[in-house]
């Protein structure tokens, strides 16, 4: 593609063109589903047993025929047969005989040829004698099988994250053994003879906020990522570097000498290691311009900009959703519309990324900006996410309805 810095490129286009410079191996496997957490489903996932799994009582109470409760009042109580008491957790004892309950707990299950139960305080137990002061109609305090889930519902789809959310519904729908994706192996490592981890800290020296954020994003992402540290401005150094991480992962994430300053080997070192090597180098975004797109041997290499706000957004709104599009994984970001609080200004010729947070007033949504450079960090914290002036603006006035997009 040859595309030279400072020839931004639009988003669009990235997504376009660079899925095709590169693979990722996709290998299944299965887990047990207390392993499964943060991996991806490789099939689609169905229930294998309906929930609940059986007719269960909603309180405690004696279970019924309502036809022979009908009626039933405290002037006028109905009386039957106590048959005997289901223990939780146990198989039900029938009603054997026309006339009878049976005491069925909160949770208990519930015999097959009652059709409903009546609460415990609208009756009074007398020996083996149950008298019953109100009607219930049929259903009534009764959670029927499969009301909930039936049997090959759809769970998971192919390609879906399980979650906190998720995982509970695995197991009690019977999904013992769950079919998933292997993490992707992704390697990263930070330049910059700035950085150390010396403490108490040298003077002109400072920590890395990057290494330390993309190990922590990579693996609430999902992926398997290896950090290989922090290296000093040295060709020979990233390259050997670069090499392994290129050897031992699916995908390189860089950070640091993404620029056009005299320290910053980047493009010079992906470039010697192999072909087609940097295909862009420069976006059309605002934080992140300098951003690096490259391919060596079929792998993906992203060189990110060394300032914390740049590599954050990059990764989480391009880098991310790049990997998963071609690895064909659900994803969707969630967003609101909002109400600008402020005016905000924009350079025109760059799609700006702009962090913000959500103020409720008045019952409306309003999105209140957190103006930052590039090289902020405390700013992330604030957020709660983002909304996009788009490149053809020059800025977005107070009033004016946003899209707002939240972090994950």
């Amino acid at each position: 593609m040859g595309e030279k810095f400072l020839r931004v490129i639009s988003l669009t286009y990235i997504e376009e063109n660079i899925l095709n410079y590169f693979e990722i191996p996709i290998e299944k496997t299965t887990l047990p589903v207390f392993e499964s957490l943060g991996y991806f489903t490789s099939e689609d996932i169905y229930a294998k047993i309906p929930l609940p799994p059986f007719k269960k009582s909603l309180v405690d109470g004696y279970a019924v025929r309502h036809n022979e409760v009908k009626g039933a009042s405290a002037e006028n109580p109905v009386m039957l047969k106590l048959l005997g008491k289901i223990e939780i957790g146990s198989n039900p004892i029938d009603l054997t005989y026309p006339n009878s309950a049976v005491y069925v707990p909160t949770g208990g299950a519930v015999p097959l040829n009652a059709d409903a139960v009546v609460m415990i305080e609208n009756t009074e137990l007398v020996n083996d004698t149950l008298f019953v002061y109100k009607t219930v109609t049929e259903g009534e305090n009764i959670f029927n099988e499969g009301e909930e889930i039936k049997s090959n519902t759809l769970i998971l789809k192919k390609g879906e994250r399980i979650t906190p959310k998720v995982s509970g519904i695995l197991n009690t729908t019977g999904n013992r053994m769950i079919p998933v994706y292997k993490k992707v192996k992704v390697g990263f490592f930070s330049t910059g003879s700035e950085l150390t981890e010396v403490y108490p800290l040298p003077i002109g020296k400072i920590y890395d906020f990057n290494n330390i954020t993309l190990h922590s994003l990579l693996i609430k992402d999902g992926f398997n990522p290896t950090n290989y540290g922090i290296i000093e401005d040295s060709e020979a150094k990233i390259k050997k570097v670069l090499k392994t991480a290129l050897d031992q992962n699916d995908i390189v994430l860089m950070t640091g000498g993404t620029s056009k300053g005299e320290l910053d080997f980047t493009v010079k070192t992906i470039n010697e290691l192999g072909n087609p090597g940097v295909l862009i180098h420069g976006i059309n975004v605002s934080p992140g311009k300098p951003t690096i797109f490259a391919s060596i041997s079929n792998k993906l290499v992203i060189g990110l900009s060394g300032n914390p706000l740049a590599t954050f957004l990059i990764y989480s709104l391009v880098v991310k959703e790049l990997i998963y599009k071609k690895l064909g994984f659900n994803y969707e970001k969630r967003k609101i519309y909002g109400i600008l609080s402020e005016d905000v200004n924009s350079r025109k010729g760059r799609d700006e990324f702009i962090l913000g947070k959500l103020v409720s007033k008045d019952n409306k949504n309003f999105i209140e900006p957190i103006l930052a450079d590039s090289s902020f960090s405390f700013a992330i914290k604030e957020a709660q996410g983002y909304f996009i002036i788009p490149s053809q603006f020059e800025g977005i006035t107070a009033n004016s309805i946003v899209e707002f997009y939240f972090f994950d």
